[in-house]
């Protein structure tokens, strides 16, 4: 038989624009079948029926994180042993770190580490010299946080095989840095860095498998149900046979929607049919094939984001993935395919060419029929925000970036920026005023960083605007629970400007919900309470629409619900 559960007496948040708040829903066979007032639920005496009292406990559907980076941040481990240099804060702490390191470490095959933010290096040039002082021969690898940018000995760059007359993948963008007399410096940048990353990635398949399910399950414990990959830029199709074995097993937990990723220009041309190929193969029931993804521009920190005029402190726009009429001819091929695009855009530039190459198609083509996402969206012009809404393109942002501590201070904003664009960073709530559908997302890459996974901090900073979390030992605290409130963080932070564009909550959950949905084109199925759609919710510990704005970080849904089945509490 199958089981009837009723939850009744609870503050439902649908999500259903007709009918934003119940008190009761019915589910049977893992469906709703009814949502609406306590008197709607019909007989609840059948034998097969369970009832829950919700007791004036708030309910929200299941979150989706509309953009991740599961098995890239397994690959990239968790706390990195190898060399302890974390959170540097000069470029003279660095060298100092690492020659310390070499010295208790002297016969080690190689040294690699994150020293953390590109801000520590305070403008000066790390150069390959300056690590062959320590080590010469034997590689050393340093990494920023972002994992934007690496910077090189002459040892690591022999291993890689770099020579001076190397092509730049995409310059501008993806490229080798060069000093005035065109020698190569050792620092490089973007998608220079795939064979480093796939050298960190060397997981074995039980480690892989074990990091998918700390996370997924950490999402679980935070009302995550699905989630879209993003993209993993090597081992990819490792890591989707893994997940398809997973799913067959009955071992995944999540719903999975998948992409094929495009990280350097000669992938365009093969990225329809390979994806084709991974649904082929790899596809079952929680784990989808729809999309391409591009990393089409970098990050402001390291100026290969694409402005539409130069940096404040360079002299230079940045660069993208791919040129204007290649990005269309992309675009084209994919809208006549069906196939969903969602791309990396965190200048303006690059989401003005994308907007702009979206209405040719539209207007060549016979119409716009796919989604197109564009995620980060850093910096915005006033002009372009309206035209996400005229041409139904969907926003993904990355809200616990909103802050400001994970993105930088305003004085280092505006060094690169400048005042007037430092101060209109993640206009989110322009966006959404705009009628634009707005989604978020964790985006993190490293396992180092697990909380920054959590959507209720999303929504906190979000909606504050206001980092509430301090760091200890240099990293982001793994347990929410446990973190210190300094006067850094929380309500005495500052508000990361501009302080208009703090998210309602009730915004910040529709686009972890019901916009997450359409994104993936799965609103038939999920992201709203509705009769009909499968039953994924979560019960929460305490109400989200009238707790401290400062106590959301702290959230954890007591209950949590996938088709219908409780995966987290108990019923």
């Amino acid at each position: 038989m199958t089981e009837r559960i009723i939850l009744k007496n609870g503050k439902i948040f649908t999500a259903d624009e007709k009918n934003p708040w119940a008190e009761m829903a019915v589910i049977c066979g893992g469906i709703f079948e009814k949502v609406g007032k306590n008197s709607e639920a019909g007989p609840q005496i059948d034998a097969g029926t369970k009832v829950i009292d919700l007791q004036d406990r708030t309910v929200l559907p299941g979150f989706i994180d509309s953009h991740t980076h599961i098995g890239l941040s397994v690959m990239m481990g968790g706390e990195d042993d190898s060399m302890p240099i974390w959170d540097c804060k000069s470029k003279a702490e660095i060298l100092s770190k690492l020659r310390q390191h070499v010295k208790n470490h002297p016969f080690r095959l190689y040294y690699a580490a994150f020293f953390g933010q590109v801000e520590a290096l305070c403008g000066e040039m790390l150069a390959r010299e300056d690590l062959d002082k320590i080590v010469k021969r034997r590689p050393v690898i340093l990494m920023e946080q972002e994992c934007h940018s690496a910077w090189l000995n002459s040892g690591a760059m022999k291993f890689m095989k770099l020579h001076e007359d190397i092509e730049d993948i995409a310059p501008g963008y993806s490229y080798y840095e060069r000093d005035a007399k065109g020698r190569l410096t050792g620092c490089i940048k973007e998608m220079t860095m795939l064979p480093l990353l796939s050298m960190a990635g060397g997981v074995s398949r039980k480690e892989m498998k074990a990091g998918i399910l700390k996370i997924a399950d950490y999402l679980l414990d935070h009302g995550v149900t699905t989630v879209y990959d993003a993209g993993n830029y090597f081992r990819e199709e490792e890591t989707y046979r893994l997940l398809a074995d997973m799913d067959l097993r009955g071992e995944l937990p999540i719903r999975w929607e998948a992409a094929y990723i495009i990280t350097t220009p000669d992938k365009a041309d093969t990225a329809i049919d390979e994806l084709k190929r991974y649904k082929s193969l790899y596809e079952t029931k929680h784990l989808k094939f729809n999309t391409v993804k591009i990393m089409f521009d970098g990050t402001h920190r390291i100026h290969t984001a694409k402005l539409v005029t130069p940096y404040h402190d360079a002299e230079t726009t940045g660069g993208t993935m791919l040129s204007e009429e290649k990005l269309y001819q992309l675009l084209a091929k994919l809208n006549a395919e069906g196939i969903d695009f969602h791309a990396h855009t965190v200048g303006e530039g690059a989401s003005k060419m994308l907007l702009d190459c979206a209405e040719r198609v539209k207007r060549e083509c016979g119409g716009l029929k796919i989604h197109i996402t564009l995620a980060h969206l850093e910096t915005q012009r006033d002009e372009d925000i309206p035209r996400f809404a005229e041409m139904g393109i969907f926003a993904n942002f990355t809200p616990h970036w909103h802050g400001g501590i994970d993105y930088g201070t305003a004085a280092e904003n505006a060094r690169l920026l400048g005042e007037e664009r430092a101060n209109k960073l993640f206009r989110a709530k322009t966006m959404v005023d705009s009628g634009a559908t707005v989604t978020f997302s964790s985006d993190e890459v490293t396992l180092q960083l697990l909380d920054r996974w959590n959507p209720f901090l999303g929504i906190e900073i979000g909606h504050t605007r206001q980092d509430g979390y301090a760091r200890q030992d240099g990293h982001a605290c793994q347990d929410v629970h446990v973190c210190r409130e300094t006067a850094e963080g929380g309500k005495g932070a500052a508000v990361f400007p501009p302080e208009e564009e703090r998210l309602a909550v009730e915004d910040l959950i529709r686009g972890y919900t019901i916009n997450g949905a359409k994104q993936l084109r799965l609103d038939d199925q999920i992201g709203s309470i509705e009769a009909g759609k499968r039953a994924d919710l979560m019960v929460l510990d305490r109400d989200i629409f009238t707790v401290s704005p400062y106590e959301i970080h702290e959230m954890k849904p007591e209950l949590v619900m996938v088709e219908g089945r409780v995966v987290r509490g108990k019923a």
